[in-house]
């Protein structure tokens, strides 16, 4: 807490500190003008200005510095420069971002200021809400995929739930793509790189009638294996990992029969892929991994010493995923007399087969296959909205509906050393007296289905909202939001598989027995083939923000800022049972409902830039309390998700553009975030919020984050230019466990970005050579308990058994570029 007061005591100085400066720098200007500061105002004048940034943070387009918002604005040269092509690669322009991956890509997540959601179950939405061209997406995985010409990004951070509705509650990623064009333009390239890298991509814009424009976009990329694969005695045969191809096409049609009225009509379609996603080593049991690495034929997981960023996976089944993805829009945009009238309509259909060697490791003990295990989101969208202004008024109106369907089938296949494996360990753990004739004899034979269970989710979504700006002065605006939402969620789960050998554990040894728990392990839980159960909840909530903001001059703008954001309940979609000292031990929990995440949120704030417009510097402090907090954790078994009473955000950012006079052709962009963000003290008696949780600072968030991209044009040879581009990201240390794991943690980080590009007005060729990751630093994305191979006593008593998910090392090549 003395650390924050510290820091929070300087963070106010700084800020008061610059907002005197830039008074004062105003106040001097006014002195100037008066006096005789001519050269002073030349000078000026042959400065380079920083063009004025256009967001749509409050769905109307305004400047970025009259906005009273957090919003990191991304434009679509520097999106290319820093290599962003998807929204995981926009961390390292985006300071207080994390996006990462899981057991698969479609579990992609993104956290802002340490907030977010652990993608793995689907039933959870998304804290950090996507929007592409005003349509919002079902999940942060769902979004993943190349986004294709981009106009801008807006990372809005703290709650957006207002404008942007429910799954917004730590922020909103809005991508803006490019429209189709009033003049023909196509572009072609091509791409090489080290990994077995390949990527061509085509696009064509232009008009089709006086009234008709177009555009059309295709790609196709592939890239080899980043990891080795010890495949045990298979049958996968696959010796890397990490490998995908994919193909994308995205179509717009723009219609403007006149001047009052744009419709945009936009198709899109993409299919990946990949082999993906296995976890290397950071420790193994060595009661177990010795057993297992028999099994598998003397390569079944990693020896002592461990060194994770060797780059070697164990797997020996398949792990394919493949992603089908496609929708359709339509914008309407329409200049009526009652004011702008937008109606955005959308479809959206998703579908996910995630093969994967479930135990990580080479012996065949469980898997998933992708065509029985698959996830699929199929949603439509409809926002209306009406704005309009007066001398003293922006005002703004909408309403939105939501439906969503999500089928998700979780099929677990038992392998071929399964029974052998557990014999093994039931025979340790009895000191050789278990008798094994007790276990039904066929159940953990190979190839039969441990789980076959088939959830099947329906939510409806209805909201009715306002955001008005009343001017009240020259110099203060007064902003108002409210947003009303009801949401509407039908689970129906069907449980089924093979017999399991828990209603044997639970006669022989009881509830308490030292064997039950490991034969009432959920997929082996005989009490839930046949089980069924429907579940319906309703939530309803009344968000909105208040938000103050004094122009002190003309280069100077303070703000406070208030907003209640919100992310509906909803239903674990995974096994759920009773625990050994309940009622009902071992018994299916048919109720998995948890609560609506709510959090209330203050800011205060200032942006500001110089007379000759060529530094822009705005900076914040925030609070962040977040009641009902939603956990998900991965037990090593299940993922349950449970809600911790109270999680705060709080801290300090800072983001910066700037134009050095002395150095022509240099931009710099970049921002600093502190934040602390932490569990409150609260009692953990549950297994799903372990001991060390209250009070300790959460998972993916580090105490510091930073970005600092600098752009560099010069001319180059004759009439050909280069632009140079070195994007960074600094993060300090922090946990990737959402059990806070002290074996998960990642040290304090940079990662550089680089790029060269080589131009000429006078040709239609374009060469650049780039590399991602330049200095190949070696980091987790995500850590995790290893499954069936450490328990929490052999965490405690002899090690544990934990993998994680690298970071890509480094990748570099060239990409070569024509226009037309």
């Amino acid at each position: 807490m003395y650390y924050f007061n510290a820091v929070s005591k300087t963070t106010v100085s700084v800020s008061l500190a610059v907002l005197l400066f830039a008074a004062g720098a105003h106040a001097q200007v006014e002195v100037d003008e008066q006096g005789a500061a001519a050269s002073a105002a030349e000078n000026v004048e042959a400065t380079r200005r920083l063009g004025a940034i256009t967001v749509t943070a409050q769905k109307r387009e305004q400047s970025l510095q009259d906005v009273p918002i957090v919003v990191t604005a991304l434009s679509g040269e520097l999106l290319s420069d820093a290599g962003v092509q998807d929204i995981k690669d926009l961390t390292v322009v985006t300071p207080g971002l994390l996006v990462t991956s899981s057991s698969k890509q479609a579990n992609t997540t993104a956290r802002i200021r340490g907030i977010g959601t652990v993608g793995d179950n689907p039933g959870l939405e998304s804290s950090v809400g996507v929007v592409i061209d005003g349509v919002p997406r079902a999940r942060n995985g769902v979004s993943f995929g190349d986004l294709g010409e981009i106009e801008r990004i807006e990372v809005l951070k703290g709650p957006q739930g207002t404008l942007f509705g429910k799954s917004t509650s730590a922020g909103v990623i809005n991508v803006i793509t490019k429209k189709p064009s009033d003049e023909l333009e196509s572009i072609f390239e091509v791409g090489i790189g080290n990994e077995g890298f390949l990527r061509t991509s085509a696009e064509v814009t232009g008009p089709l009638s006086k009234t008709v424009s177009g555009r059309l976009f295709g790609v196709y990329e592939e890239r080899g294996g980043l990891l080795d694969v010890k495949t045990g005695n298979g049958p996968r045969t696959e010796d890397e990992t990490s490998q995908y191809d994919f193909y994308s096409v995205r179509g717009q049609l723009r219609f403007e029969p006149s001047s009052d009225l744009e419709i945009l009509l936009s198709a899109d379609y993409t299919d990946r892929e990949e082999d993906c996603c296995m976890g290397d080593y950071i420790a193994v049991d060595p009661a177990r991994g010795p057993l297992i690495t028999l099994l598998a034929g003397g390569d079944g997981a990693s020896a002592f010493p461990i060194d994770p960023f060797d780059r070697v996976a164990f797997a020996n089944r398949d792990a394919t995923q493949t992603t089908e993805d496609w929708g359709v829009s339509a914008n309407i945009e329409w200049q009526s007399g009652l004011g702008e009238l937008t109606s955005i309509t959308s479809y959206r259909d998703w579908e996910n087969g995630s093969g994967q060697d479930t135990d990580f490791s080479a012996a065949d003990l469980w898997y998933r296959d992708d065509e029985t295990s698959r996830d699929a989101f199929a949603t439509f969208s409809q926002e209306l909205r009406l704005a309009g202004a007066t001398d003293n008024v922006d005002w703004q109106v909408g309403v939105f509906y939501a439906n969503e369907t999500l089928d998700r089938t979780d099929f677990i296949t038992y392998g071929n050393d399964y029974f052998f494996y557990f014999q093994q360990l039931l025979l340790g753990a009895s000191g050789g007296a278990f008798d094994l004739s007790s276990l039904p004899g066929n159940i953990y034979t190979g190839e039969a289905n441990a789980t076959a269970d088939v959830y099947e989710q329906t939510a409806d979504t209805y909201a009715i909202f306002t955001n008005n700006t009343f001017s009240l002065s020259d110099q203060f605006d007064l902003t108002v939001g409210l947003r009303y939402t009801i949401d509407e969620k039908t689970l129906e789960s069907n449980f089924n598989g093979e017999a399991g050998s828990c209603t044997t554990a639970l006669a022989v040894f009881g509830p308490t027995g030292g064997l039950t728990p490991t034969l009432c392990l959920p997929w082996t839980n005989d009490n839930f083939v046949g089980v069924s159960a429907t579940q319906d909840r309703s939530d309803e909530d009344l968000s909105g923000t208040v938000k103050g903001a004094y122009r002190v001059s003309e280069n100077l703008m303070s703000y406070a800022s208030y907003s209640r954001g919100y992310k509906a309940g909803g239903f674990n979609l995974d096994r759920s049972q009773f625990g050994p000292s309940d009622p009902t031990p071992f018994q299916p929990n048919l109720d998995t409902r948890f609560d609506p995440e709510t959090v209330d949120a203050y800011e205060v704030g200032f942006k500001t830039n110089n007379a000759a417009n060529s530094l822009f510097f705005n900076g914040a402090i925030f609070y962040q309390e977040y009641s009902d907090f939603q956990l998900n954790t991965f037990t090593g078994t299940s993922f349950i998700v449970t809600s911790v009473p109270g999680v705060i955000s709080k801290g300090a950012e800072f983001d910066v553009r700037y134009l050095p006079e002395q150095l022509e052709g240099l931009t710099l962009q970049g921002g600093l975030v502190y934040a602390e963000t932490q569990y409150d003290d609260f009692e953990a008696v549950d297994f799903f919020a372990p001991p060390r949780l209250p009070g300790s600072t959460i998972s993916f968030a580090p105490r510091w984050s930073g970005t600092l991209a600098a752009t560099y044009e010069t001319s180059f040879i004759s009439d050909w230019d280069a632009r140079f581009n070195v994007s960074s990201r600094f993060t300090s240390k922090y946990n990737t466990g959402s059990n806070l794991d002290p074996l998960k943690e990642v040290e304090e980080l940079v990662v550089v970005n680089a790029r060269m590009s080589f131009y000429s007005d006078n040709s239609p060729f374009e060469l650049e050579l780039w590399a991602q990751n330049l200095f190949d630093e070696d980091y987790y994305e995500l850590a995790f308990d290893t499954p069936l191979q450490g328990t929490a006593a052999t965490q405690t008593a002899t090690g544990t058994a934990v993998g994680a998910f690298l970071s890509p090392p480094l990748t570099f090549g060239a990409t070569a570029r024509v226009r037309f």
